[in-house]
């Protein structure tokens, strides 16, 4: 039975926008319970009095402090002294650092130093090296805008779609042909702080691979699993188109090969459990492999049989 992870909510109130506080707590709620529920800034202040109103909502701890200096913010001293008092205390699985300052970066690296797992939520304009350092980092204003399924596949800053892409091939490649969903996502995670599949537009991350032509995805059992999408073609469909072109004219195996391919984009003659491509031609009735100096030549027999009737 698993255990759910517990998690430390602390809150950059001063540098986060009220509207995306229940969104915070459902993106955490999915990975574990809230144990610690912590909120800090200077609550005088007329543009975070909100922040006390909805606190009593969520059981949220106010952590007040006034500006000493304008300086100095004794609010974000007092979020990385609790967050290494609650690390040293060993009761919780991870953190949640809800922020758009990179003056919390140092913090999050101890807080990993530590083992624990840190998860950030802010705006898509933090600093990259806020969003590097965290495990995962979630944009609260493309994670949850409510026309998500209209915004499509672009691009979303820090995270490049063409270089997800290429990682995608190059983890199931290295799985011998296969991935699990949750563990290419879980992948792609560790590569990439902030990637989240909503980033472009897309509710779940079957929606995400979906939109990509170079994948497909299968089911066994409950499990999905994202494979390099490969278009099969009959194998008597591909002889017969080689057996036409050599009846018509000989050519060098190599040129032949670029024609199939040319041809049938996709071809792979291992798909037909044939090592090579010579093998493949030699296995076609009618035709033969012939080397010509340096060269193979693929010829019809039935050319070679009228040249001897010629005769």
């Amino acid at each position: 039975m698993n255990t759910l992870k517990k998690y430390a909510l602390l809150i950059d109130a001063e540098n986060t926008n009220i509207k995306y506080l229940n969104h915070i707590f459902d993106e955490l709620r999915s990975y574990g319970i809230i144990t610690y529920k912590r909120m800090y800034g200077d609550f005088t202040k007329e543009e975070l009095k909100e922040w006390n109103a909805r606190a009593l909502d969520y059981a949220i701890v106010p952590i007040q402090q006034p500006h000493y200096s304008k300086y100095k913010n004794a609010a974000d001293i007092m979020m990385v002294i609790d967050a290494m008092d609650i690390l040293y205390e060993k009761n919780v699985d991870g953190f949640c650092i809800v922020s758009n300052d990179s003056d919390f970066t140092r913090l999050v690296n101890r807080l990993c130093d530590g083992g624990m797992e840190v998860i950030g939520m802010g705006m898509s304009k933090a600093s990259k090296t806020l969003k590097a350092a965290c495990t995962e980092y979630k944009n609260l204003e493309q994670i949850f805008s409510t026309e998500a399924d209209e915004v499509g596949a672009e691009a979303a800053e820090g995270t490049q779609l063409e270089e997800i892409k290429k990682m995608i091939k190059e983890l199931i490649l290295k799985n011998n042909g296969s991935c699990g969903m949750g563990g290419l996502k879980s992948a792609l995670q560790r590569a990439y702080s902030d990637f989240d599949e909503r980033n472009f537009g897309y509710t779940t991350m079957r929606k995400f691979i979906e939109s990509f032509d170079e994948f497909e995805i299968v089911q066994v059992g409950t499990s999905l699993y994202v494979k390099i999408y490969v278009q099969q073609y009959k194998e008597e469909e591909v002889k017969l188109f080689i057996l036409e072109q050599v009846r018509k004219n000989s050519y060098e195996l190599g040129r032949l090969g670029q024609l199939v391919h040319d041809k049938f984009p996709n071809f792979d003659c291992k798909d037909y459990e044939y090592s090579q491509f010579n093998k493949f031609i030699a296995s076609i009735n009618g035709l033969q492999i012939v080397p010509v100096g340096n060269k193979k030549m693929v010829r019809s027999n039935q050319a070679r049989s009228r040249k001897n009737y010629d005769k």
